[in-house]
């Protein structure tokens, strides 16, 4: 895993799961589920395959965020994978609980941007940033046709503008979202998913 060109964005759609049973549960209930069973600062590792460059070449969809929040300076130094996996008032769990029982989940995640900030109007994209995310994901071995789900409006503008892999956008998942629905938001990644 070492020898792989990681970076403190990147991750993967894997979250513990809860410990009560997800089966019939509604959208809303599966969140809660997530949220209660929430552990800041912990990426389950043990999820991930033991060959990860062959794992990567098969990844078909990658969630991209716009940037690390200011708690993206908290991650403890040892940790691996750890953004989208920070505190819990981050609402990461909204994100894992979405992406749960769809083909999204395990898949790659990363942002568009390394800047630490948690005010998004002072984040601004040009072409050169999506054309070092694209860079980054080909230096991975993730394939062209992977199609690149933007978390937020912003992030897709962006992605729509100057992408070549395929877009698909989602809304953003942080708590300053007042439009964020979990059914809406798992029943989006189910419909990418089946494309």
């Amino acid at each position: 895993m070492t020898e792989l060109p990681f970076t403190a964005e990147d991750s993967w759609a894997l979250w513990n799961l809860p410990n009560a049973s997800l089966d019939d549960k509604t959208d809303k209930e599966r969140e809660e589920l997530f949220a209660n069973n929430y552990q800041p600062e912990t990426f389950p590792i043990e999820l991930l395959p033991d060959d990860l460059e062959k794992h990567l070449k098969g990844v078909q969809y990658v969630l991209v965020g716009m940037n690390p929040g200011n708690a993206g300076n908290d991650h403890p130094a040892e940790g691996v994978f750890l953004n989208f996996h920070g505190q819990k008032k981050s609402a990461d769990s909204r994100l894992a609980a979405a992406v749960y029982g769809t083909a999204v989940w395990g898949t790659f995640m990363t942002d568009l941007s390394n800047t630490i900030d948690s005010d998004s109007t002072r984040i601004k994209f040009i072409e050169a940033n999506v054309a070092q995310l694209e860079a980054h994901l080909d230096e991975l071995g993730i394939p062209r046709d992977a199609t690149l789900i933007a978390m937020g409006k912003k992030t897709a503008t962006a992605l729509d503008q100057f992408a070549t892999r395929p877009v698909a956008q989602i809304p953003h998942y942080s708590r300053a979202n007042a439009h964020w629905n979990a059914t809406d938001a798992h029943a989006l990644l189910l419909s990418i998913g089946q494309k």
